[in-house]
């Protein structure tokens, strides 16, 4: 991640914030020579001292260090005069082999050095020689320190800047790269967006600093080596592990290698970056996810496929009626529920341990775009997937991802349909492994739930108020110690995905309308282990238990006739078993 927090450079110093800090009152000038250089063609000038005598008796001195390979500067008195002159005489004498690559000040008389001497970030690349940096370096220090001369009565508490790495702008917030922070590397970025759009260049300064400090590697060290075609790679990209940074990054977010716990690379991926910092209410973490499916031309899609917002919904959320569907619009449901059904039916088999999510939502991909069908919640209000599938504390939801699934998970598919122009909806909780091995919790659980939506559809008929509903199912989950999610309810479907009515599921609610022969709408109660209430992952889509504990949920959809109620997405005998009786008279269904 890019952290806020300062830095620390090779040699100790803190290059955060905190180094503007230094007092301008107490900074002096001294050039250190680059202790790589080569030696001086002329050897007398090892020991050589440059003198010079102000007319105010004051003198400032460089002594060449013969044994440190470095130019020490003794103490600077008032000699504005020949500041100039001595700085010349220095670069005349490094020029010829040496390089200067740092520069401080010192002196008694603090009026010269009021003006502080702004540090400067010197890129140092090894297409341009060292002497043509070095003279215009010297220049601006003694342009400096002559204007300190002119502004003596007035303090500079101008802050240092320092500059973006990649658009080299001055940055107000220091944002580190998470690489190379883990080097000790100073490189600094005024955006997340300016550092994504410089990745390409920004990231062979990691292979030039590791090559200098192979001691002070890190995490990207101890990634597994390449064959050997990888370490014999020459490009600039590469490591000393012949591994190139980009490869480790998607190596980390790759599902084979990808560590839950280890939030360092989630930056670098559009959907788990949104996760970094972010607080888990149970024992389920967020995985990546694939990209997004896409469906054919030929096939029918709803409004929403292309913009993400259906309109036609947003429109009829003016109305407070409860559309009444004529027999023609009926018979387009309930093909679109049987197909819905199969689409169900066909994506339970592959819930198993070790399959991924993302797997079970690309066979009902497959299978819907097959069938001539559109997955209803692709790109519903930018929802990523064909399905959504709901592990253990996930209520609803949830988006498909990499995760493998573990034996003894509960999980949720939630299945919908846009097929000849009318949407179905429905979903059913599975045991992932068998009920064998589900906890006893999960399994009462799991039967709870189902036989509380069973429970409220045999009361259903013409003439009962929608808001009873709740009351019947949280009449019977009350019984059994568990809770009814308030949040989210059942809703009308057909034309439109989501409409009026809206059914919720726990007592006293203030749902308004009387189902009427023509109405078809979902109950799909949302059963926690714990307390009621949720949290929303910063995803926007994913609803998780506020205590972390498990969540259940059946929905089926439903037709009020003439005679009572019509399940349209009612099991079948080639269903799959959901691993108990459904028909038990134990929960009085």
């Amino acid at each position: 991640m890019i952290s806020t927090e300062g830095t620390n450079t090779k040699d100790g110093r803190n290059n955060s914030a905190a180094s503007s800090s230094t007092n301008p009152e107490n900074i002096g000038t001294s050039h250190e020579l680059n202790k790589n250089s080569n030696n001086c063609e002329n050897n007398e000038r090892h020991n050589a001292i440059i003198k010079n005598v102000s007319k105010d008796n004051e003198k400032r001195e460089f002594e060449y260090d013969n044994n440190n390979n470095s130019c020490i500067s003794t103490t600077i008195h008032n000699n504005n005069n020949n500041i100039l002159n001595h700085e010349n005489k220095i670069i005349n004498m490094v020029n010829s082999s040496h390089q200067i690559v740092g520069v401080s000040t010192e002196g008694k008389n603090k009026e010269v050095h009021k003006n502080e001497i702004v540090q400067r970030e010197m890129h140092i690349s090894t297409h341009k020689k060292g002497g043509e940096s070095i003279q215009g370096d010297i220049q601006k220090s003694v342009q400096n320190n002559t204007q300190g001369k002119e502004q003596k009565n007035v303090k500079n508490t101008t802050p240092i800047k320092i500059l973006c790495s990649g658009c080299k702008e001055p940055v107000n917030k220091k944002l580190s790269c998470p690489i190379c922070l883990s080097n000790k590397i100073n490189s600094y970025f005024c955006s997340q967006v300016c550092f994504k759009q410089n990745w390409v260049e920004h990231v062979k300064i990691h292979k030039v600093m590791v090559n200098e400090d192979k001691q002070e590697k890190s995490d990207i060290k101890n990634e597994d080596k390449t064959s050997n075609k990888m370490n014999n790679d020459k490009d600039t990209n590469a490591n000393v592990d012949g591994i190139t940074s980009l490869e480790i990054i998607q190596r980390r977010l790759d599902p084979k290698n990808f560590d839950c716990n280890d939030t360092t690379y989630w930056v670098f991926d559009e959907h788990m970056k949104n996760f970094i910092n972010f607080h888990f209410t149970g024992n389920l973490k967020k995985w990546p996810i694939s990209k997004i499916n896409t469906v054919p031309d030929h096939i029918d899609k709803p409004d929403y496929a292309l913009t993400s917002i259906p309109q036609s919904e947003l429109v009829y959320k003016k109305k407070s009626d409860i559309y009444v569907n004529n027999p023609t619009e009926i018979e387009r449901i309930k093909e679109a529920c049987i197909l819905g059904r199969k689409t169900l039916d066909h994506a339970h088999k592959f819930v198993a341990p070790g399959v991924t999510t993302d797997f079970i939502d690309k066979k009902v991909h497959e299978f819907i775009i097959q069938n001539n069908a559109y997955p209803s919640t692709l790109n519903y209000y930018k929802f990523p997937k064909s399905c959504c599938t709901s592990v253990n504390e996930v209520i609803c939801h949830g988006i498909p991802d990499y995760r493998p699934l573990e034996k003894g998970d509960i999980l949720n598919i939630d299945i919908s349909v846009y097929y000849k122009g009318m949407h179905a909806d429905l979903n059913e909780t599975y045991f992932v492994g068998g009920i064998e091995n589900a906890t006893e919790d999960a399994k009462e659980l799991v039967k709870t739930c189902y036989f509380s939506l069973m429970e409220a559809i045999k009361k259903c008929k013409p003439g009962m108020l929608y808001k009873h509903i709740g009351n019947i199912i949280d009449a019977y989950v009350s019984k059994k110690n568990f809770s009814v999610v308030r949040t989210y309810s059942g809703h009308g479907v057909g034309k439109l995905f989501h409409s009026n009515p809206s059914v919720p599921h726990f007592k006293k609610n203030k749902a308004v309308g009387i189902m009427k022969p023509g109405h078809v709408f979902t109950i799909e109660p949302m059963i926690n282990q714990g307390t009621y209430d949720d949290t929303l992952w910063p995803d926007s889509w994913t609803s998780a238990t506020y205590d972390g504990k498990l969540s259940a949920q059946f929905e089926h959809t439903l037709l009020i006739t003439e005679k009572g109620v019509e399940v349209l997405t009612k099991r079948t005998e080639q269903s799959p078993s959901l691993g108990f009786d459904t028909k038990s008279e134990l929960y009085g269904v």
